[in-house]
């Protein structure tokens, strides 16, 4: 789901200077992650309207075709909002550009509520998804920024969270507005989604700005002021508002000395091949795993699965209720189990879902023609047994995907890339990413139509060679610094029987060496801004 800014830290500050932050930095945090409630209301609110039949009769005929650009517009727009989000932030601020992309959610919103035309919905969608995908990057990254470093992991999973919340409450409030009998009944939801743009847009009037911006743009005075309000109690010269300060600007530093210039730099070297190989495919497969074939047409399923009218919508409800439930314990195992140990038991369980699934659908129900959807449908009517089966194994793959790659996934592309392309390396893979979710959303309504029940083989047999790839291929970043990451990426291709301790052991001098490198790049910007000082 949600890009995720990095979080692994090669700090060396004192880990016993704690900061002093109070219940203001979490009102703080809470009000800058709305955007991912932003984000998770409008990609779940779609999936209910468009089970709607007032929604069906009001747009007719609603082909396949145009049930999946309602939902990969959104992705499309998202695409542009994480590429504007990147340029603007750096110009305006983080906390300037929320507040930006919120009031072109509001547009977006205005437009998806008022429609009278196809057209309009889809550019409404768009104009959503150009705010979602800012929003997507932006408040994680300004609580990334805010945040103290023994909480930033978390912010991870709240984030995650807040998206899940997002889609949990436009899920119900789809299933309580489904018994209008009016074109209110799929207006509402779109324009309760105004509400909590209009706050966040008011996060200016709220919220401080990011220290790290601050100091990338020299303000430095200002940087040191929001650091001590935050985690001072507003003494500047608090050791943790110091430390902390110091390392900010320690790091735009070294960044500033080391990091690539260019995407083109970044893709052109060799030794940055494998990482990025290894980041943008765990990105993609992250939308390959078929969840937003259930997070975008649940109700679809349900309704095959013999939940009809309002009971599909219920059924929705509660699908998103297991998403937030399950995103808790994924939160939990990741420390525990291991970033891609868990991914490959989320892989195993969602394709034994997905066959299972298939198996029903196509052994038992058979396929027809529906008028209504304009579509070919599974009709399990026959057999209820088999109908609640279904219903099961859906709800057991949101728990699976919820528990592991919802999460994870994230997690682990935040983790592997070296300093040098770190923020670059992050940015591809997001765009990635949501060039996965523009796929899914348009082709699986499709696929649905002309395959029906083979739809779920089709992603099934995707998750087995996902499967595969993750455990020959995917390193385990968990526990590891971020040049002793560089050097597993340094060393064998097909990682399964990798002794890591051991192979870190053995380049104990290789991952030095690179340590050695950055802290002389660290020192080199140090020795050039004294000599600026001097100059001045």
């Amino acid at each position: 789901m949600a890009p995720i800014v990095a979080i692994k830290s090669s700090s060396k500050g004192d880990p016993n200077i704690k900061s002093d932050a109070g219940a203001l930095l979490y009102l703080i945090t809470a009000f800058a992650a709305t955007g991912g409630f932003l984000f998770g209301y409008d990609f779940g609110v779609t999936s209910g309207v468009l089970a709607m039949p007032q929604f069906q009769a009001y747009f007719a005929p609603l082909t396949p075709a145009i049930k999946g650009a309602l939902n990969s517009l959104m992705g499309c727009g998202a695409v542009v909002g994480c590429l504007v989000a990147g340029v603007m932030s750096d110009r305006f601020g983080r906390r300037d550009t929320i507040s930006v992309a919120s009031l072109v959610f509001i547009v977006g919103g205005v437009l998806q509520c008022a429609s009278h035309n196809i057209a309009m919905q889809l550019v409404g969608r768009f104009i959503s998804g150009i705010s979602v995908g800012a929003c997507s990057v932006l408040s994680p990254m300004y609580n990334a920024e805010l945040a103290p470093k023994e909480i930033r992991g978390r912010l991870v999973g709240f984030q995650q969270l807040m998206i899940d919340a997002g889609m949990l409450i436009s899920a119900w409030l789809d299933y309580g507005t489904a018994y209008i009998d009016s074109d209110w009944s799929w207006r509402i939801p779109y324009l309760v989604q105004i509400i909590p743009a209009i706050a966040l847009a008011t996060c200016p009037l709220l919220l401080p700005r990011s220290p790290r911006w601050l100091i990338e743009k020299g303000r430095k005075e200002e940087a040191l002021e929001v650091l001590a309000k935050v985690h001072g109690k507003g003494d500047k010269n608090h050791p943790y508002v110091i430390q902390e300060f110091n390392e900010i600007n320690d790091n735009v530093e070294l960044e500033n000395n080391i990091a690539v210039k260019s995407y083109f730099s970044m893709v052109k070297d060799p030794q940055n091949r494998r990482v990025l190989w290894i980041g943008c495919s765990v990105a993609i497969f992250q939308q390959l795993t078929g969840a937003n074939v259930i997070m975008y047409y649940a109700a679809f399923m349900f309704q095959q699965a013999g939940l009809q009218g309002s009971l599909s919508l219920l059924a929705n409800g509660i699908d998103y209720a297991v998403m937030v439930i399950f995103c808790i314990p994924g939160m939990i195992l990741v420390d525990r189990i291991g970033r891609v140990k868990l991914m490959i038991i989320g892989s195993i369980g969602m394709c034994v879902c997905f066959f299972l699934m298939a198996g029903l659908y196509g052994g038992i129900g058979f396929t027809e023609w529906n008028e209504e959807q304009l579509s070919h449908v599974v009709n399990m009517s026959a057999n209820p047994a088999a109908e609640h089966a279904v219903i099961a194994f859906i709800f057991i793959f949101v728990a699976f995907y919820a528990t592991t790659w919802s999460l994870v996934a994230w997690i682990y592309i935040a983790e592997i890339f070296p300093l040098r392309i770190r923020s670059k390396g992050f940015a591809l893979a997001s765009a990635v990413l949501w060039i996965g979710n523009i796929l899914v959303g348009q082709v699986t309504p499709i696929l649905m139509d002309k395959i029906t029940w083979g739809t779920y083989i089709v992603y099934g047999a995707i998750g087995v060679i996902m499967l595969v790839w993750m455990y020959l291929f995917a390193p385990e970043p968990k526990g590891l610094s971020l040049e002793e990451m560089e050097v597993v990426f340094h060393g064998p291709l097909i990682v399964t029987n990798l002794n890591y301790d051991e192979y870190i052991q053995a380049h104990h001098e290789e991952v030095e060496r690179i340590r050695a490198k950055v802290e002389g790049a660290a020192a080199g910007a140090v020795d050039k801004k004294s000599e600026d000082i001097e100059k001045n």
